[in-house]
């Protein structure tokens, strides 16, 4: 809930500001809010709106995308151990287009992947996944068939 409505957006936004006060954080700080007002600017100009950056950038940075994040993260190592076998560090959850678009995308749902081998860039996630179930690695005994089957599961659990 505290993510929904912007109170963990706003623990991570107000050290932003904070950090302008240690010298040795000041120019990244500036960076970031330097970008963030030209992109402000830039679409203020192009809609003639000052709200907009506010409204469909800002908020939803501060409580949806939170929410997705959170959410994401459960998925990836909620309710495991910690082990050698990157099986039960990870879970495995079939990918949708819906999820790819809107959930994890940039192959972040291929995340037993990612955690067997770092190294493996993201575009190439998806054929080591694929490898891995050739090579039996990675089977039906482990993966969830959704993101909604694999919460509910660590809901009854």
């Amino acid at each position: 809930m505290r993510d929904a409505v912007g109170i963990s957006g706003w623990k991570n936004f107000v050290p932003l500001f904070r950090s302008l006060k240690v010298p040795s954080f000041r120019r990244t700080s500036l960076s970031i809010i330097g970008v963030q007002l030209l992109l402000w600017a830039a679409m203020w100009a192009a809609t003639d709106r000052w709200w907009v950056y506010p409204l469909l950038w800002w908020l939803p940075w501060m409580t949806q995308w939170r929410v997705i994040n959170r959410l994401r993260a459960i998925a990836e190592h909620g309710g495991l151990e910690a082990s050698a076998d990157r099986r039960v560090t990870t879970h495995n959850v079939r990918q949708g287009w819906v999820a790819r678009f809107w959930f994890v995308p940039y192959n972040t749902g291929w995340h037993l992947a990612h955690h067997v081998d770092m190294g493996v860039p993201w575009r190439n996630l998806p054929r080591f996944h694929a490898e891995l179930e050739r090579a039996g690695y990675v089977t039906e005994g482990i993966t969830y068939p959704s993101y909604r089957a694999l919460w509910k599961a660590l809901a009854s659990s």
